[in-house]
């Protein structure tokens, strides 16, 4: 009971009882507390009690100060995609509103830097009741941010080292495309999340990031035999001011169960400077088949964005991306061209609305169609 009522008194000089304020204690409302001839504290008046005179000098507290504290946090946001899209190549001209993707994420501290977060994952499906939105789960891992020198970790369903990376560093409109990495119309050679441990840490002009994941990503079974582990890693460097090169690469042994390993290798560098950014990349990829003969894939990347504020004030720019990917090395005519092209507005903070023409040109033996989609799309964050 003392140290509710010490609790009290807190209360009441932080500002309750100046501005009026009335408190709960054990669901009881408190506006004044009265001590008797001992000085012990009440929450009644009494036979012998004398409300507490409580008097706080200007600015003795100061409102961004808190008298008392916690370390236990909770954080929770979000990103939406908010789509129309209008098929130019479809011939009967369709068009619809879509949401791609709404991601919720739910963040508990620990202390100041280790933390539990949680992330759902919000899409259409086919597969459900003819097109309903599904709830899947994207993350959910402990991070832990000093196991190893200058080195933290994330254990459970955590990121992968590479694709996070380039969404926060060189491509900035995930909510057009994904990367040519993980992208359908592109490499599509792996997701951004998976099961397992990924260590990430900097120092100096470095970032590292390594990991032992299951290798089927977040939304696959694990379906390996054997170790059936995929082996991943990125460095980037930070060689000069706004310019990263990188280097990344995954070794997934019997990839989803089908009899083969395939191992990745990227490069990739990035100047994003006050005017402009640019980015380029080159993967190549083999997966090697334990009864049948190796599939070599490679492919390259480019985007750009010009950024018109520092030229006209208005927080808006310009973009573009080109995507050129060979599926196999050894087969003619499945070559996947793809472009993206658009201009983008900041409306503030938590709000990016971006117009783009979004056009993939595929071989006639790539396993896919030529493709047209203009897009109004709103990208909302909170």
């Amino acid at each position: 009971m003392r140290k509710l009522l010490l609790g009290a008194l807190v209360a009441l000089l932080s500002g309750g009882a100046a501005s009026g304020a009335t408190i709960l204690i054990n669901g009881v409302p408190v506006s004044k507390l009265y001590v008797d001839s001992e000085g012990r504290l009440y929450l009644t008046p009494g036979p012998g009690r004398k409300p507490v005179e409580i008097s706080i000098p200007k600015n003795a507290v100061s409102p961004s100060t808190p008298v008392v504290t916690s370390d236990r946090k909770l954080k929770v946001g979000g990103t939406a995609y908010i789509h129309w899209d209008y098929d130019t190549e479809n011939s009967k001209e369709h068009n619809a509103f879509k949401i791609t993707r709404n991601y919720v994420e739910l963040r508990g501290y620990f202390n100041g830097k280790d933390y539990f977060r949680t992330t759902l994952d919000v899409k259409q499906s086919d597969a459900v009741d003819n097109g309903s939105y599904v709830v899947r789960l994207k993350y959910a891992y402990v991070y832990f941010h000093r196991v190893l020198p200058h080195t933290g970790v994330e254990l459970g369903l955590v990121h992968r080292p590479w694709i996070d990376w380039e969404e926060h560093h060189a491509w900035f409109h995930r909510d057009l495309e994904e990367t040519l990495i993980e992208n359908k119309r592109g490499a599509h050679l792996m997701n951004s999340a998976d099961l397992g441990a990924d260590f990430k840490g900097h120092y100096g002009i470095a970032s590292w990031e390594f990991g032992l994941f299951n290798g089927e990503g977040y939304h696959g079974e694990e379906e390996s035999s054997h170790f059936g582990k995929s082996v991943e890693a990125r460095l980037s460097l930070n060689l000069f001011r706004n310019f990263w090169l990188s280097g990344h690469t995954a070794h997934n042994f019997d990839y989803k169960g089908l009899g083969m390993d395939r191992h990745i290798y990227q490069v990739h560098a990035v100047y994003n400077g006050p005017y402009f950014l640019v980015a380029g990349q080159y993967i190549w990829d083999k997966d090697h088949y334990y009864s049948a003969p190796d599939v070599k894939q490679r492919g390259y990347s480019f985007n750009a964005d010009l950024k018109l504020r520092p030229f006209t004030g208005v927080p808006a720019g310009l973009l573009a991306r080109y995507d050129h990917w060979d599926p196999n090395t050894d087969r003619s005519n499945d070559v996947k061209k793809h472009y993206v092209a658009g201009v983008y507005y900041r409306l503030n903070h938590h709000v990016k609305l971006t117009v783009a023409d979004d056009r993939l040109i595929a071989g006639s033996n790539s396993g896919m169609s030529d493709a047209n989609t203009v897009m109004a799309v709103a990208e909302v964050k909170w």
